[in-house]
C-alpha cells in the first residue's frame, strides 16, 4: 500500500502552522467572522452539488433520476432536522458518529481500500478528531451539549474518551501504515490540531477543521468524480451547478436565526442542528461517490 504526501496536504500542513501562531495575536470578533467566512463559503459549499454526484453514480439505471434525487434529498434533510429537535440526545449522538465517519473517510480513503474495517477506523479517527477538540474545548462544548439535549457531561468522559481512542488509533495506525514516516506524520498532524483547537474557540477549532481538513479536499475529489480534473474551469462548472442549493442553504439558516423565537446564545446549537440535518444525506452521497470511484 503507497501513501503519498500531496502538495495539498503540505499546503494544508503549513496553514495549520501558521493560524496557530496568528490566532492569539488577532481579535476575537475577526476570528468568528473568518471563521463563518469559511464554513458559509467553502464549508457548505462542498456539500451543494449532492444532487448532480446522485445523477452521475446512477445515470441511466433510472428514470426521472434529477426530480427524485430532490425530493429524496430534501425529505431527508427535512426529517434530520425534525429528528435533531425532538429526539436531541439521540440525534447528537449520531451526529458526532456519522460526522466522524465522514471526516475520516474523507482524510483516509486515497490510502485504505474499501472495506469494514476501513469504515470502523474511519469512525474511529473522527472521533478521535471530534473528542480531542471537545478535550481542549470543554467549557464551551458541555455548554452547547447542554443547550440542544439539556445533559451536562463531566470533563473526564471526554479527556479518557480521548485518551482511549488516541492509544486504539495509535496501534490501529502503527498496523496500518507500512512507512514509519507516514505515521510520523499522522502525529504531526494531530499534534498541530491539538494547538488549533486549544489557541482559539469552540466555533474557531471546528470552522477551521471543517474547512481546511475536509471541505476543501472533499471539493478537490468531487471535481475530479464530476468533471475528471481538478482546476479553476472545473471549480466554476461545479459553482455555477450548485449555487441555487448553496444559497438555499444560507437564507434557511438566515431565516430560521432570525424570525424564529431563539435566545441569541442558542445559535451554536442551532447552527450544529443546521449542519446535522445537512450532514446526514451529504454522508450517504460521497459514501455513494467513492464508491463508484473504487
Amino acid at each position: 500500500m503507497i501513501f503519498k504526501v500531496t502538495k495539498n496536504y503540505q499546503i494544508a500542513i503549513s496553514i495549520t502552522f501558521v493560524f496557530i501562531i496568528l490566532i492569539p495575536l488577532l481579535s476575537v470578533s475577526f476570528v468568528d467572522f473568518i471563521s463563518g467566512f469559511g464554513v458559509l463559503t467553502l464549508g457548505i459549499l462542498h456539500g451543494a452539488n449532492d444532487i448532480k454526484i446522485i445523477t452521475k453514480s446512477y445515470r441511466g439505471k433510472l428514470k426521472n433520476l434529477f426530480f427524485k434525487s430532490i425530493v429524496i434529498y430534501v425529505l431527508v434533510v427535512l426529517l434530520s432536522a425534525v429528528f435533531f429537535f425532538t429526539l436531541p440526545r439521540l440525534a447528537l449522538v449520531i451526529f458526532v458518529l456519522f460526522s466522524s465517519y465522514h471526516f475520516g473517510e474523507e482524510h483516509w480513503e486515497d490510502s485504505l481500500s474499501i472495506s469494514l474495517a476501513s469504515v470502523i477506523f474511519y469512525t474511529l479517527y473522527g472521533a478521535f478528531i471530534f473528542f480531542l477538540m471537545f478535550t481542549l474545548q470543554y467549557e464551551s462544548v458541555v455548554e452547547v451539549i447542554q443547550m440542544i439535549s439539556g445533559q451536562s457531561l463531566p470533563f473526564s468522559f471526554f479527556l479518557y474518551t480521548s485518551i482511549i481512542l488516541g492509544v486504539v488509533l495509535l496501534i490501529l495506525m502503527s498496523l496500518k501504515l507500512s512507512s514509519r514516516n507516514h505515521l510520523l506524520r499522522e502525529c504531526l498532524l494531530l499534534l498541530l490540531l491539538s494547538g488549533i483547537f486549544y489557541v482559539g474557540s469552540l466555533w474557531f477549532a471546528f470552522a477551521f477543521y471543517f474547512v481546511v481538513w475536509h471541505s476543501f479536499p472533499s471539493l478537490l475529489n468531487q471535481l475530479e468524480f464530476l468533471y475528471g480534473k481538478m482546476n479553476f474551469k472545473s471549480f466554476l462548472i461545479y459553482f455555477r451547478h450548485s449555487m441555487i442549493y448553496w444559497l438555499a442553504s444560507l437564507i434557511s439558516l438566515y431565516l430560521v436565526y432570525h424570525y424564529v423565537d431563539f435566545e441569541s446564545n442558542y445559535f451554536m446549537p442551532l447552527f450544529f442542528s443546521f449542519l446535522a440535518a445537512i450532514t446526514f444525506p451529504h454522508t450517504i452521497v460521497i459514501f455513494i461517490m467513492k464508491n463508484k470511484n473504487g
